[in-house]
């Protein structure tokens, strides 16, 4: 895996602020296992794509608000990151 592999558009318009008044409508991105495919779904169509003996993965995380400072190292740039 690279670094690069993770560098993705993501327009500002995209990130959403609230969650959706109906948590099941929530968007969804199914991938199959097998062929790769990917499909674009809704949580409420969860049930339907799930079969005995698949994987779910949650993530449960939240975003931290928080910030670094810091300097760049090279020598004479010195510019703040």
């Amino acid at each position: 895996m690279r670094l690069e592999d993770f560098h993705f558009e993501l327009p500002p318009d995209r990130i959403a602020q609230l969650p959706l008044e109906r948590r099941d409508a929530s968007r969804l991105m199914a991938v199959e296992g097998a062929s790769g495919h990917v499909a674009h779904r809704r949580f409420v169509d969860l049930p339907d794509l799930l079969s005995p003996g698949d994987l779910l993965v949650i993530n449960d995380t939240r975003v931290r608000p928080a910030r670094l400072h810091g300097r760049r190292a090279a020598p004479g740039t010195g510019g703040r990151v």
